[in-house]
């Protein structure tokens, strides 16, 4: 089993961070977590006052202090890489001690905040939900070619210089 594999099918609840002014709600993380029923909180730094796309209604957070208290302790980080240092400080807030940094979202300040803090950085760069046991027939297709290409079975990325893999 990949590592990450073991981190995202984790029965311990995890925190999807977005925002939703940079067009970054993680809408489709959103959808695959609901469906499988893996127990999530989603905080958008946008203010958006409900999910979106598949799961429109579904609830979302916008401050720390609204978590419910079994909050795990990992949080995917899916915002643009100006506000991704301000997400790993709202995780941090929200008592995790390891961030996943989705696609496009590692940058290096970023990455460098979290360590400062004491996180550990589980990814930089692949798309959690490739990693998900179950997920939407877009999602399967995407991971069967992520694995044809070599690039799913490559250990976890935690150096935020490292040439980017993030997608095909």
């Amino acid at each position: 089993m990949h590592p990450l594999e073991r981190v995202i099918n984790s029965p311990e609840p995890l925190l999807l961070i977005g925002n939703s002014r940079e067009n970054r709600f993680p809408g489709y993380s959103y959808n695959a977590y609901t469906r499988i029923g893996k127990k999530f909180y989603c905080l958008d730094m946008g203010g958006l006052p409900e999910a979106r796309g598949r799961s429109k209604g579904g609830k979302v957070y916008h401050s720390t202090a609204e978590l419910p208290g079994d909050l795990g302790d990992l949080a995917v980080v899916w915002v643009h890489p100006r506000t991704a240092a301000a997400a790993v400080d709202l995780a941090n807030e929200a008592g995790c001690k390891r961030v996943w940094f989705s696609f496009g979202t590692g940058h290096p300040q970023a990455v460098a905040r979290a360590r400062e803090l004491g996180m550990e950085i589980v990814e930089i760069g692949r798309c959690p939900v490739l990693y998900l046991d179950d997920k939407r027939p877009e999602c399967k297709a995407h991971t069967l070619l992520t694995k044809a290409s070599g690039l799913y079975g490559r250990p976890p990325q935690v150096d935020p210089a490292a040439k980017r893999r993030e997608q095909l």
